[in-house]
């Protein structure tokens, strides 16, 4: 994965994001510390799936519902 600052992203972004296909996500930085990850998108990109992996609101439900005893086990299906 690269890794770019964020004052080498505002310089080169149309550089960087021509580059994506190559060289994968690119972890942005600022003073040092990583703040965000630019990642390549296509035709076959899943964008629902993307946004809700990185949703904590998302997770705590997923959670919450999994612990529930609520889902029906493969081994209970007739």
């Amino acid at each position: 994965m690269k890794t770019e600052s964020l004052r080498e992203m505002k310089n080169n972004l149309s550089r960087v994001i021509a580059g994506l296909p190559r060289t994968g996500p690119v972890l942005i930085t600022k003073t040092g510390k990583t703040s965000a990850v630019l990642l390549p998108v296509g035709e076959e990109t899943d964008m629902e799936t993307l946004l809700l992996a990185s949703d904590r609101r998302f997770w705590r439900l997923f959670d919450s519902a999994s612990g529930s005893k609520k889902w029906t086990s493969f081994g209970e299906l007739p």
